[in-house]
Parts: structure tokens; sequence; C-alpha cells
């Protein structure tokens, strides 16, 4: 009994470290990508960033920062589209009212019931 909880208590750990690690990962490639999109990338300072285990105040300033620049990403482009989508509709418009100025005298029939 006592074995099979120490089992479990080490594979618990073990599933631990490796998640903090795909963690780590997974925020390193961010941050690459990021930094790509500005200047070239400094990868042997994240890389001593991430080796370091005093490191977890700075690793969460890098979090917040990349998370930051997603959300400025991403609205940017939500931005972007609601410009094109107004433009379009503006182009609309101005083919409405050219076609309403090219045809003065025509009118809509109305019809009463």
């Amino acid at each position: 009994m006592i074995a099979v909880l120490a089992c479990a208590v080490g594979w618990a750990s073990h599933l631990y470290g490796v998640n903090q690690n795909l963690q780590n990962y997974a925020l390193r490639y961010r941050a690459i990508r990021m930094e790509l999109g500005q200047s070239e990338p400094k990868i042997a300072e994240l890389d001593s960033l991430f080796c370091s285990e005093e490191s977890d105040d700075s690793i969460r300033r890098l979090r917040s920062r990349i998370t930051n620049y997603e959300l400025a990403i991403k609205r940017q482009a939500e931005l972007q589209l609601r410009q094109q989508r107004l433009m379009k509709e503006q182009v609309e418009i101005q083919k409405v009212l050219e076609n309403k100025s090219n045809h003065p005298h025509r009118q809509r029939s109305v019809r009463v019931i």
C-alpha cells in the first residue's frame, strides 16, 4: 500500500515537472515569435532566463509582456477587419448615392393596399 502511494506521489511529481518544462518551452516559443516581430531574437538571454532556478519573477514579467503583446496583435487585427468592413460599407453607400444622383427622375413606385 505504501509502495503504491509512493509511486503515485513520485509519478505526480514527475508529471508536474514535465508540465512545467512544457509551459516554459511554450513561453520560449511565444517570446521568440514576439522578438522576431521587433528585432533579432535574444535566444541566449532567453535560455539563461529559463535555466536559472531563481528567475520566477523574470519569467512572470516575460509572460506578462508576451500576453500583452499577443493581445495588442489581436486587437490590431480586429481593428483592421473592422476598418475593412467600414470601407466596404462606405463604397456600397457611395454606389447607391451615385445611382440616385444619376437617375434623379426615377422614383420608386409606392403600392397602396
